[in-house]
């Protein structure tokens, strides 16, 4: 009989355990730390026009920018101009070129 009622005591604390991890206060209880405000980066950019023969490396050339790599800029640069993803430039063209983003990227 006591063999019995230890099985059932540990049978109910294993069930709450379980249930309290899964559902209960213990995953609750990461959400009342300390919270970060959330900053969005900001993409700077400017307008330029495109001559005949300009590339996007050429335009990035002109206009460098240390702080990011080339992969990251062009990302940015498609993110700005969507409608050049499938076609080259052309002379006369008004496109915004990506320069170094302000702000940090905290949010989740």
């Amino acid at each position: 009989m006591r063999t019995l009622f230890v099985a059932v005591i540990l049978f109910l604390t294993f069930h709450i355990i379980r249930i309290d991890l899964g559902d209960g206060t213990i995953p609750l209880a990461s959400f009342f730390g300390n919270e970060q405000p959330c900053e969005e980066t900001k993409m700077e950019s400017i307008h330029v026009t495109t001559i005949q023969g300009d590339t996007i490396e050429s335009l990035f050339a002109m206009y460098p920018d240390p702080e990011s790599t080339f992969v990251e800029r062009l990302s940015a640069f498609y993110s700005l101009n969507p409608h050049l993803r499938n076609q080259e430039l052309i002379g006369g063209l008004s496109v915004q070129l990506p320069l170094s983003e302000t702000g940090q990227d905290n949010c989740n």
